[in-house]
């Protein structure tokens, strides 16, 4: 990869750093990350667990897991860990350096642990059912109270399935950062053909699988707040803030890669080098486009629950509003 595209080799360049007011900037972004996810950690805690789909707590947690497999993956930060690796960068700007990685990482962890939340304090009304006197637990976070019968989407395996895929995408992504960034990695293994195509493999699969999740958690969800008519304990101050910090961390994650890479201009564009070309920008811009998309799907969920709570408070005074 490294005859195709050239990285920043110098690592007091400010593509490798961010200066000062651009490093709290961003600092103040995955503290806001973390902000945002308090609203409905609480929520859930004093409501339970109602309206809350497990679809979307589940593949919001493997969304988030992917997109932090990818950036640790992806070559475009390979030079600022180097740097920070061989002791280059340290203090202010070896944290300014991996606030790249940061992000995504506090990202990631926020997520892990609603999941964890949703589990704890998930809903466990009493159903009754066939039988002399006898009521069980069923776990009906997602559907109408009256289906007497537990989803199908356990908390078990959610659980299981949450944490093999998190075993199996990071410790291969590490792998990567590792072969690829680290000082003492051999320059052989670095560029040789096998790991570049190894490489390009794997961020071709993260990438299709985080479009998949960013659009298929926020399906579940929206479907099921139309079909209770409610938004129950999805909390709608969490999902506005949410909307805005995964806007501002695609613009900035954008803002910090774009100026880390450059063509060789004196290499001839075959096709090899054009797709190979194509795999590292596509997987440069890929956290900054996920991020942006959930940060739409953010809005657009607030908006329904936005609808569903005004026909809640005001529909007998001004009439409800119909999604069609």
């Amino acid at each position: 990869m490294g005859d195709i595209l050239m990285t920043s080799p110098r690592c007091e360049d400010p593509a490798q750093y961010q200066y000062t007011t651009r490093t709290v900037f961003e600092t103040l972004l995955w503290v806001m990350a973390i902000a945002a996810y308090v609203p409905q950690l609480v929520g859930i805690k004093r409501a339970g667990t109602k309206g809350i789909s497990p679809y979307y707590v589940l593949n919001h947690g493997l969304f988030s897991t992917t997109t932090l497999a990818l950036r640790l993956s992806h070559s475009v930060f390979f030079p600022a860990f180097t740097c920070v690796a061989s002791h280059q960068l340290w203090g202010w700007q070896g944290y300014s350096a991996l606030l790249g990685f940061v992000e995504v990482a506090v990202q990631w962890i926020c997520s892990v642990i609603l999941l964890g939340v949703y589990i704890r304090y998930r809903t466990v009304p009493l159903v009754t059912v066939p039988g002399p006197d006898e009521a069980r637990a069923r776990r009906m976070s997602d559907w109408l109270p009256e289906e007497a019968h537990a989803h199908k989407l356990t908390s078990t395996r959610m659980q299981l399935i949450l944490g093999i895929y998190a075993a199996v995408t990071l410790p291969i992504s590490l792998a990567f950062l590792f072969v690829g960034a680290m000082p003492s990695s051999p320059e052989l293994i670095r560029h040789s053909a096998a790991y570049t195509l190894l490489w390009s493999i794997w961020i071709t699969v993260l990438c299709a699988t985080d479009a998949f999740l960013v659009v298929f958690q926020f399906i579940k969800q929206m479907k099921t707040v139309g079909r209770l008519g409610t938004r129950g304990s999805l909390s709608i101050t969490s999902i506005a803030m949410q909307s805005v910090a995964l806007v501002f961390l695609s613009v900035s994650q954008f803002y910090r890669t774009r100026g880390s890479f450059a063509l060789h201009r004196e290499h001839p564009l075959t096709f090899a080098r054009f797709l190979a070309i194509f795999f590292y920008v596509y997987g440069c811009v890929s956290v900054d486009v996920m991020y942006l998309v959930a940060g739409l799907g953010y809005l657009v969920l607030f908006q329904l629950c936005l609808l569903f709570d005004w026909n809640d408070l005001f529909s007998r005074r001004f009439g409800r509003i119909r999604l069609l």
